[in-house]
């Protein structure tokens, strides 16, 4: 942000004031293309002749206040019937034509096989995470609490709000961590479903704020 100190809280605002200038040239009314901006991160949905014409508007108009759009960054995601006619339209573009998915400021957008993917790749991700705590709990039981509910435990909390209908993925998850983490951090090797739902809550209620990531999910 041009203009400001790095870090500074207005920046943000400063930023989309200046940009509502392009999205005026741009909105529904005149584009029929629903958008929404997060920072210089401009998404644009509706159909393919429509986003050619917006995406013709952003090139045209943003240079002008200062915001440049980058073809070889931004991606066009559309369903497998109409791959061919985007290709067609966005040809010399540089823009990354894909009918398999995208991901979209920390979550994803696309096909349910696209989707299955990148949500078990992190998966597994944080099954490794949970093992490398498990072992921790044994010798450091509160520190390696603390760093699940402070730290690791955030870390799902985001995709499971963001990706909707991914509960059975993320049951490896939740079986490391009842079967793995939580017998090493309590000295039990048994966690039955009632002591598993009761850890569940907060700690002002009895429990100890160890959430299921797959009964969250749902």
């Amino acid at each position: 942000m041009e203009g400001t100190t790095q870090g500074d809280p207005v920046a943000m605002a400063m930023y989309a004031l200046g940009l509502s200038v392009l999205q005026d040239g741009i909105s529904y009314e005149k584009t029929h293309v629903k958008q929404v901006a997060y920072a210089d991160a401009l998404s644009g949905a509706g159909k393919i002749t429509d986003l050619k014409a917006w995406w013709t508007l952003v090139n045209d108009n943003g240079p002008i206040i200062g915001y440049t759009p980058n073809a070889t960054k931004s991606v066009l995601i559309v369903k497998p019937e109409h791959y061919d006619n985007g290709v067609q339209l966005f040809n010399g573009s540089g823009i990354i034509v894909t009918k398999d998915g995208q991901r979209h400021l920390g979550a994803v957008i696309g096909t349910e096989e696209f989707k299955e993917e990148y949500v078990g790749e992190k998966v597994s991700e944080w099954v490794k995470e949970v093992d490398v705590l498990s072992d921790m709990a044994k010798t450091e039981p509160h520190a390696a609490y603390s760093a699940f509910t402070h730290g690791l435990q955030q870390r799902w909390s985001f995709v499971k709000r963001t990706i909707p209908g991914i509960s059975p993925l993320l049951r490896p998850l939740e079986n490391s961590i009842r079967n793995t983490f939580l017998p090493a951090l309590l000295r039990s090797h048994i966690i039955g479903d009632n002591e598993r739902e009761l850890l569940t809550f907060p700690p002002r209620l009895g429990g100890m704020g160890i959430t299921s990531p797959e009964r969250l999910a749902d």
